[in-house]
């Protein structure tokens, strides 16, 4: 999933993204490979969602539908203009979106402040348009849930994972955190990818440094 680039990756602007298209690049999704479920919902009431981007959408679908708690997961596209993005549209750096997992969780057996705690502990969020060798604004530190109050949360977890690992000599937390973000599926091939590849690529970014939220 390594794209290399010759210069600094940087997102294009908004007016310059691609206008993509009205027909979703994954108009049939198939239920969940590994958990049965349908990844497009509709969901059961009580169930809440998480949108977690932390680098290469493979593995971190896999850490979360090993999950105990989560009860849904897909990846796709978001944070970006593009309407209805493909993967080379994304990893080409013109629809400005991220690499994401959409986790679907029940709040009465996985919290959302230990969905974060995962993810921060996964990555390294001071590394902006990377993780490791994977470069480009997709691989962005980002999470994007569903409500304001999720967002204000969201920012003072990061705040205080920042302070630590300050501490230990990295540099400034870059994780984006937005609220009512569109969400678009990726191709096929890509959900559940590990699961249908079980040796497939699968990096790992964390910066050792436990989160302590």
């Amino acid at each position: 999933m390594s794209w290399i680039f010759q210069r600094t990756p940087e997102l294009v602007a908004p007016e310059n993204a691609l206008p993509g298209r009205d027909t979703p690049v994954l108009p049939q999704p198939l239920p969940h490979d590994v958990l049965g479920t349908p990844i497009t919902g509709p969901w059961k009431p009580g169930q809440k969602r998480l949108i977690v981007g932390i680098g290469c959408f493979w593995g971190v679908e896999k850490m979360y539908w090993e999950t105990e708690g989560v009860e849904g997961t897909s990846v796709g596209y978001a944070g970006g203009q593009t309407k209805n993005p493909t993967y080379r549209e994304v990893c080409a750096g013109v629809t400005n979106h991220a690499e994401v997992v959409e986790v679907v969780y029940d709040p009465e057996r996985i919290s959302l402040k230990e969905l974060v705690r995962m993810a921060m502990e996964a990555h390294d969020p001071t590394q902006g348009f990377r993780q490791g060798n994977d470069v480009g604004t997709q691989y962005r530190s980002a999470f994007y849930p569903d409500t304001e109050e999720e967002v204000e949360q969201i920012r003072e977890w990061i705040a205080q994972y920042a302070s630590q690992l300050a501490n230990e000599g990295f540099g400034e937390v870059t994780t984006e955190v937005k609220a009512g973000v569109d969400y678009y599926l990726a191709e096929n091939e890509h959900q559940q990818y590990l699961y249908k590849v079980p040796n497939g690529y699968c990096p790992h970014h964390s910066t050792g440094v436990a989160c302590a939220i």
